[in-house]
């Protein structure tokens, strides 16, 4: 990959979120897993698609297991993969509001289908604005 220039955001990295942690409780390993499963099938008819791989089984997995650890359940990420580091692991895609503006509202449609709480949906929602703005990474 050729050299470029990472644009980092200037609000920096996101911080604690009162009431993500309690989200895994309500919404359960199934729960999650369904609604990343949901998320990577808009995805794949988005504008965004060709940022991913054809085949998403492997993507969904990663992700599923990446929001369940930050949502309060057990580390399966930090346990099959490895530190998160996902602003690192991202830097090989070119991630500009655009694309994260697709990426997040893949997010809403998707949160739309499910029957959690509102609370718990609006605290999901809030965590998945703030991180996506951390990935950004070409202004």
């Amino acid at each position: 990959m050729p050299e470029r220039d990472i644009f980092t955001p200037p609000e920096g990295p996101p911080g604690p979120m009162p009431g993500l942690e309690g989200i895994f409780s309500e919404w359960g390993e199934e729960g999650m897993r369904n609604l990343v499963s949901r998320f990577y099938d808009l995805i794949a008819e988005s504008k965004i698609a060709a940022m991913f791989p054809e085949e998403l089984t492997l993507a969904k997995q990663k992700q599923a297991d990446f929001m369940i650890q930050v949502t309060g359940g057990p580390s399966l990420y930090l346990h099959n993969w490895g530190p998160a580091r996902m602003r690192m692991r991202h830097f090989a895609f070119l991630i500009n509001e655009e694309s994260r503006q697709v990426w997040l509202s893949c997010y809403k449609q998707s949160l739309e289908e499910f029957s959690f709480s509102q609370e718990s949906k609006a605290i999901f929602l809030k965590f998945l604005d703030q991180f996506s703005r951390w990935m950004v990474n070409q202004a």
